[in-house]
């Protein structure tokens, strides 16, 4: 039997897959961290003091915990300020160089981040025109039953009213997730 060692470099590897001999990459670790990053606010990189105290006690909101590790920490800083287009990006990039990282391992959290930059605006742009088309639905039956059903009930507004409150409770049906075993 015969196998196929893909570790080994192979004159039919793509070039693309080849790394140049100085290019570092990010670790597994590393790339949980810039994904896990998307979702932080620009004052998660702030210190904590009484006012994230004050909202968690009030609101039940609580700032992101900041990284054990401190060059995981230098990561997170630096994505989320890339992310959010932070004027202090400069001095996190300086300070990410400082714990450690390549410029190509930052090169690679960039090109993470735009990526999912661009598939982001690409679903919420979906999701605008999804829910257009469900609101004129929404009006089109509402409208339909209502005209349907006035001249049964000898009223426009108790028809109206009547639709109104069967769509609302059929669309909330319709919106409960399905259970999860």
């Amino acid at each position: 039997m015969a196998y196929l060692d893909l570790t080994a470099n192979h004159p039919f590897e793509t070039a693309a897959r080849r790394s140049a001999p100085g290019d570092v990459r990010l670790s597994s670790q590393e790339r949980l961290v810039v994904q896990l990053s998307r979702n932080d606010p620009l004052w998660s990189l702030r210190p904590r003091d009484t006012h994230s105290k004050l909202l968690r006690y009030l609101f039940g909101i609580e700032a992101p915990h900041h990284l054990a590790d401190a060059r995981l920490e230098a990561l997170r800083r630096y994505a989320v300020t890339y992310r959010l287009r932070d004027p202090s990006v400069v001095e996190v990039e300086a300070g990410a160089l400082a714990a450690g990282f390549a410029a190509s391992q930052l090169a690679q959290a960039r090109h993470m981040i735009d990526g999912a930059r661009a598939l982001r605006a690409h679903k919420s742009t979906a999701n605008v025109i999804r829910q257009v088309l469900l609101t004129l639905a929404a009006f089109m039956v509402i409208y339909g039953a209502t005209a349907w059903l006035s001249p049964r009930l000898d009223s426009m507004l108790v028809a109206f009213v009547f639709v109104a409150v069967a769509t609302v409770s059929f669309a909330s049906f319709a919106a409960r997730e399905p259970a999860r075993r």
